[in-house]
Parts: C-alpha cells; structure tokens; sequence
C-alpha cells in the first residue's frame, strides 16, 4: 500500500511522518513492511510525479501555497476517482470543503496532541483501505483461476440453474465453488451482510433500505427475509454509522 503525506511547513512534515510510521509499526505490524510512505513538501513535485492508482491514500495539508489542499485535490479527482485524501488542518472548521473532493476525514496537527482523534480516523480509514484490497479467488467452469476484488462485487446469490452468480457492475461470473464456501469468506469482511437465504450484499452498493428490500444504486432491489431482517437492518445501520462518524 502506497501513502503520500504533503505538507509544505518541513518540521510539520517530519513530525507527521515519523508519527504515522511508529503508529503503523505498533498499530499494524503486520501491514507495516508493506506499506511505502512517500512525502512532498511541494504540491507542484508531488502533482508532476502523481500517476492514477499509485497511491491508496493521500494525506494533504489544507494550508499550502501556491497550491493549497482542496487545489491538489481537485487536480488529482481527475485523474483517480479511487484515492482515498485525508486533510491535515490546524481547525477542522475548514473540513467542509473537503466534501467537495470526496475527502474521506481530516486530522488535526500536530498528530502526537490530538492522538484520539488521529487514531479513530485513521483506523477507520486504513481498515477500509485493507478491505478494499481483498481478493476473492474462485475457479470458473473451464478450470481458469480468477482473483475478484471484495469491493467490485455487488452481490452473490443462486441463479434458476442453481449455480453461484457473482453480480459486478455489469458483468456476472458463476464460479465452480459452493456458495457455503464463498459465503463463509465474504462474511469475514463487514461490509457484506446475508440479507436473505443465499444472498450475500455488499453493503457499499445500498443506496437505501425499505421495510422488505435493499434497494441498490443501480435501482436492484435486493429483498430482506422476516428471519434476517432485524440482524441485516442493524449491521446496515452500523455500517452507516461507521462513515458518519468520520
């Protein structure tokens, strides 16, 4: 996993990447020798060099010039829709612009006095980061070995035929594996929930619920069985509260 920490205040930067390098250490040591950290005490360097999908994280300063945060941010959304940006700030009262660019939290500096706040976001942010690196291997019927990332899948069920279908925007894959199997692997990430006998969802997907269906971005209703109704709605319910808090 590749981060990159602009900030053009140098001992500000220093600071932030020694910080957010013992954190991992001792937070995520087993992700730790994976993860490559890049700084940039100039915008410009750092949007010379920027390519799409180098970077699963970006962690920029509000307060920079001639470029500030919410600028460089604007000049990456275009070229990666995927990145996640955290801002870093003296105030969060400047967070609001971040929406703008999809920014998926802030932290406060200096990162070492506002060690709370720093660690709730951070471990949300870096959790859904290793999520959304996830693989699924399944075999297709001709024997061919194919890895599906967990976040490009939308749901699994059992098709009239009753094969495994695995729904991805605009394409379905029907593995030669049992849906036991898949299932009991997908439910160890939260964001998917079994809404109904054989129908796995990946909750991202969920534009909104109604009292007997989920009903996707797509428009695909997805229906919510009277036995699981209550488990599904609440790990729903959890799921959005995870994001809001941030």
């Amino acid at each position: 996993m590749n981060i990159a920490l602009i900030d053009d205040q140098i001992q500000d930067l220093i600071d932030a990447e020694s910080f957010l390098k013992n954190y991992i250490s001792e937070n995520f040591s087993e992700h730790a020798d994976s993860v490559q950290l890049d700084t940039f005490s100039h915008a410009e360097i750092f949007l010379r060099d920027f390519e799409p999908k180098k970077y699963s994280l970006l962690i920029l300063d509000i307060f920079m010039k001639p470029f500030n945060g919410i600028q460089v941010a604007e000049a990456v959304r275009k070229l990666d829709s995927e990145v996640a940006i955290v801002f870093l700030t003296n105030s969060p009262d400047f967070f609001l612009e971040g929406y703008k660019v999809f920014a998926v939290g802030y932290f406060i500096k200096p990162f070492a006095e506002n060690a709370a706040q720093f660690d709730k976001t951070f471990k949300f942010v870096f959790q859904k980061l290793l999520a959304s690196q996830k693989n699924l291997s399944v075999k297709l019927s001709g024997g061919l070995d194919v890895k599906i990332p967990f976040k490009r899948i939308k749901f699994i069920d059992i098709d009239w035929r009753h094969r495994v279908c695995i729904h991805l925007e605009g394409k379905k894959i029907y593995p030669s594996g049992s849906y036991d199997k898949i299932s009991a692997e997908m439910l160890s990430d939260d964001n998917f929930v079994e809404c109904y006998h054989r129908i796995l969802l990946n909750m991202d997907f969920i534009k909104y619920m109604d009292d007997d269906n989920f009903i996707l971005r797509d428009e695909t209703k997805i229906p919510i069985s009277q036995r699981k109704s209550k488990a599904s709605k609440l790990k729903y319910m959890a799921h959005l509260m995870k994001g809001s808090e941030q």
